[in-house]
């Protein structure tokens, strides 16, 4: 389902007001860039700022499918072909939004708190609907954490690490050349 208009329209202003953040981090450093500075910069007012983000930190966990909904979950998520959804989603992260400040995931504590208890949230999401589908509870949260954590954001790392030279969607394969065949199945067969 595409996104409405409004969705798409939220989504573009949640993005120009990341990069203008990006950029002022950059030029100035994060810890002396106030969000009043970048709703200035970003031509909003600090309340829509608030509204989107809540803190800087937020800039960098704002929830991929908050845009398209409890719906878009289904669509961006194949729960049979969680390495495909993976490389899918590393590959559209590419040098925009806010993993163009992944050094400041890496370097600030405070945002790599923030972006983790997000990618948490991802992950008993992700559990919960590996069990709706068969799985125990246990191989469910394992597979999302191998997924969410393991493949994507270790896909995310060594891309910065190396200094974004390829894709972010080869490292994310080769990550998932690190699992076993046998276990990259999402099937409540799957697993041992």
């Amino acid at each position: 389902m595409p996104l409405s208009l409004r969705q798409r329209n939220r989504m573009a202003a949640i993005r120009a007001i990341q990069d203008t953040a990006m950029e002022l981090f950059d030029s100035r450093g994060f810890h002396n860039v106030t969000i009043d500075d970048i709703a200035r910069e970003a031509a909003v007012s600090p309340s829509t700022f608030y509204r989107y983000f809540g803190s800087k930190e937020g800039l960098f966990t704002v929830d991929p499918f908050a845009a398209v909904g409890a719906d878009g979950f289904d669509e961006v998520f194949d729960l049979d072909d969680l390495p495909g959804t993976m490389t899918r989603l590393a590959a559209s992260a590419g040098d925009g939004g806010p993993w163009r400040g992944m050094r400041y995931v890496l370097e600030e504590p405070a945002v790599r708190a923030a972006v983790y208890a997000t990618m948490d949230a991802m992950v008993e999401r992700i559990a919960a609907a590996l069990a709706d589908r068969g799985h125990g509870p246990v191989p469910a949260r394992v597979l999302a954490r191998t997924y969410i954590f393991g493949v994507y954001f270790s896909a995310l790392e060594q891309w910065h690490d190396d200094g974004r030279t390829r894709p972010i969607g080869e490292y994310a394969r080769e990550a998932l050349e690190a699992i076993p065949t046998e276990q990259r199945a999402a099937g409540p067969s799957a697993g041992p």
